[in-house]
């Protein structure tokens, strides 16, 4: 089973390294022609048809199902700066969309800007270092990103030596370079408070993947008619032009987003992050057979190879220490701790008092507390509890019988006198 989740994992990543080119190729004057935010509009109003009926699927027997689709229900009852929270990490996201999707519009190599958000990951670290989501960075993250941007630098240099600009007009490479670099900063700032959110107030990812196609829509239909984008379009798209707006809409909006969310939970964040570079290769890949955009520069290979294995080392490394720790501490779980607003790990026993406290008290607040553990599990530490009551009652009795004894020689005693 681990053998297919890797499987599916490495399949997902190469499914977003083939959406950067076809984005720029729907977006594209030569090709499908389509506004950017008409493009966001139409795919993600599908994204969010599809993640309301599994939201509804997953509470159909629950009452107040409609009122589950809005983040309101879930964060009643939780201080303002929840709320704060997690609509400026909708926003973040909404931004970061908007920063990469534009940035394949104006690039020259889409393989370029994906080289470029696979620095995303080294991001995330450095922001939940800085606002203290995480205790410390990991080893080697400094060497491993000056060498990942310097890959990076080659694949920019690479582009401008080969004077080919993909003969495509309107193209902008500066401006597809800062907007790749704003979509890094503003995805990880929404990976590393997407994850204090989900932990602390017990959000389902696809309650906030709802809140944030929630503001999306509207936002970019907006924007749409606002810059006049030309929502015709989709008249002269084509046979090949409708595939690949099923593929976003399906294959990514949908599909790829769901099996990331659901991989990331069977085999944990860094190891679906570990194979993230073999995006830039499939990027590379598509580049040449769907927009003809060949490198013709050493560089640009050279830059592609140093950040592939660069990335995957690092990453690699990440979710080896994961799996290691994990299997360290098989017997331990993940608890919030709100006093210090940190996970904390609880041994077996610590387990076993905690959900008898919560069986027992029904005042307990279980808010904060992780997954519960299994019955079978419960079963055992009941009976062991058990049986430790017993020893405890049979001491109390030598101790009981001990007491008569002693007092009735001292009675002895003083008749004797």
């Amino acid at each position: 089973m681990f053998l297919f989740h890797l499987i599916l994992t490495f399949f997902l990543h190469v499914m977003n390294g083939v959406y950067a080119t076809i984005l720029a190729w729907v977006q594209s004057p030569n090709h499908g022609k389509m506004g950017t935010f008409t493009l966001l509009a139409s795919s993600n109003f599908i994204g969010l048809i599809f993640y309301v009926s599994l939201q509804l699927f997953h509470v159909r027997k629950e009452p107040n199902k409609i009122s589950k689709l809005f983040i309101f229900y879930h964060l009643k009852g939780y201080p303002r700066s929840a709320w704060i929270l997690t609509f400026f990490t909708a926003i973040v996201w909404v931004l970061a969309n908007f920063s990469t999707v534009y940035s394949f519009r104006y690039a020259s190599h889409p393989s370029v800007i994906q080289g470029l958000s696979l620095l995303m990951p080294f991001m995330v670290f450095f922001i939940s270092k800085v606002f203290k989501i995480s205790k410390k960075l990991p080893r080697f993250i400094i060497p491993a990103f000056f060498i990942s941007v310097g890959g990076c630098l080659m694949m920019i240099l690479g582009v401008n030596k080969s004077q080919d600009n993909n003969q495509v007009p309107n193209t902008n490479n500066t401006a597809a370079i800062t907007l790749a670099i704003l979509f890094d900063i503003f995805a990880a700032f929404f990976f590393s408070f997407q994850q204090k959110i989900c932990r602390t107030y017990k959000i389902r990812a696809e309650v906030l993947l709802i809140l944030i196609k929630q503001m999306y829509i509207p936002s970019t239909l907006a924007l749409s008619f606002i810059l006049k984008e030309d929502w015709g379009v989709f008249k002269n798209l084509g046979v090949e032009g409708w595939m690949f707006m099923l593929y976003i809409t399906i294959g990514i909006m949908c599909l790829s987003r769901l099996g990331q969310t659901k991989m990331v939970i069977e085999i944990g964040a860094a190891l679906y992050s570990s194979v993230q570079a073999v995006r830039l290769p499939s990027t590379m890949i598509s580049d040449y057979f769907v927009l003809k955009a060949n490198p013709h520069w050493p560089l640009q290979y050279i830059g592609a190879i140093i950040s592939f294995i660069t990335i995957s080392l690092f990453l690699g490394y990440q979710a080896y220490l994961e799996r290691k720790t994990k299997k360290n501490n098989k017997n331990k779980r993940a608890v919030f701790d709100p006093s210090t607003s940190s996970f904390i790990e609880e041994t077996e026993e610590e387990i076993a008092m905690t959900n008898l406290l919560e069986n027992e008290d029904p005042n307990f607040p279980n808010e904060d507390l992780d997954d519960e553990i299994d019955n079978n599990e419960m079963k055992k530490i009941e009976i062991k509890i058990e049986d430790v009551k017993e020893i405890e009652d049979e001491m109390e009795e030598i101790e009981e019988n001990k007491t008569k004894t002693e007092e009735v020689k001292e009675n002895q005693t003083q008749n004797e006198n």
